[in-house]
């Protein structure tokens, strides 16, 4: 992929060969090499700090007592920070080092040359060298950003566990009868003494309140392998496209009738599969959407009539 200067137009590997090179190959050569050399530096760096950061960031969220996780994202966006300088490094580099010798070279250089396809195959290899290394950064940018998925079910799981240790120690303010809390109250509520009839005020903790925070993330979480199932799907669409698109380009050049049909078969094959999922993908999307709110009702049956309002606003008519 990045053999710009292969055998074939190395002149020190082409013994008995008459063909002279320019002045300006070696010093692609070299740029090449030292760009090459660069963006390993800068990977292996990337590598590190997302390596070091990413178990001490979980530590870190599970740690965090405020609600707010203040702590823990002062530290992301740090680390983030410096993930970001080691990309606009890559980037002023290539600006620098590469755009720049490009361009001066392609300026002084006419595209009738016969060495100018060096010049292209020098920037060729480096930009895609380039985009490697953004598929690597991204890659670590996600790892990263992952660490701030809490485990909700843990956090719901101390929630049960406060219920029900509080449920039946809750008494009458009037005549000291115990009351049940029958369930868990997201706001302070009045509770009606069963003995007395006075209405008593309950107030649950912080982290009872919580619940209605975290409970949409852990019906999501809950129902995660719907939405990749239809996010899977969603992709295809725009793949069997650029299949279908290559498949056409490779028509306008050819001339062989049984070759022309054999490419339009496949082009329609392809485009056949590609309704299907244009069709199939919104089902998906509904088949998600339905069991993701189906899980948020059951974790707070009290916000149901409202969630259901929320997800008749997003099913399509």
């Amino acid at each position: 992929m990045f053999g710009l200067f292969n055998k074939s137009k190395d002149p020190e590997k082409n013994e008995g060969s008459k063909e002279t090179f320019p002045e300006w190959y070696a010093e692609l050569q070299e740029s090449q090499q030292r760009w090459f050399a660069f963006l390993e530096k800068l990977e292996a760096k990337m590598e590190e700090l997302a390596t070091a950061s990413i178990p001490e960031l979980k530590q870190l969220l599970q740690e965090d007592e405020d609600l707010y996780k203040r702590t823990f994202h002062r530290v992301l966006s740090g680390i983030n920070g410096q993930l970001n300088n080691i990309r606009d490094k890559a980037r002023d580099t290539y600006e620098e080092k590469i755009d720049s010798i490009y361009y001066d070279l392609d300026s002084r250089i006419s595209v009738l040359d016969k060495h100018h396809d060096l010049l292209s195959d020098f920037r060729s290899a480096c930009s895609d060298r380039y985009n490697d290394f953004d598929d690597k950064f991204d890659y670590w940018r996600k790892q990263i950003e992952k660490t701030q998925e809490r485990d909700l079910e843990i956090e719901y799981k101390k929630i049960l566990d406060e219920y029900e240790a509080i449920k039946n120690k809750f008494s009458c303010t009037q005549c000291g009868g115990n009351i049940e809390i029958e369930k868990i109250f997201l706001i302070e509520t009045y509770i009606s003494c069963p003995y007395c009839q006075t209405q008593n005020t309950f107030a649950p903790s912080t982290q009872g309140r919580n619940l209605q925070n975290i409970a949409r993330g852990l019906a999501e979480q809950r129902t995660a392998y719907l939405y990749e199932a239809f996010e899977t799907e969603d992709k295809k669409e725009r793949e069997l496209y650029h299949q279908r698109h290559e498949l056409s380009l490779s028509k306008i050049h050819e001339s062989d009738k049984k070759v022309l049909s054999e490419i339009q078969a496949k082009m329609d094959d392809l485009e056949e599969q590609r309704q299907f999922v244009i069709k199939n993908a919104p089902k998906l999307y509904q088949v998600y959407l339905r069991a993701m709110y189906d899980e948020w009702n059951k974790i707070t049956p009290d916000l149901k009539e409202h969630n259901e309002k929320m997800y008749q606003n997003q099913v399509p008519n």
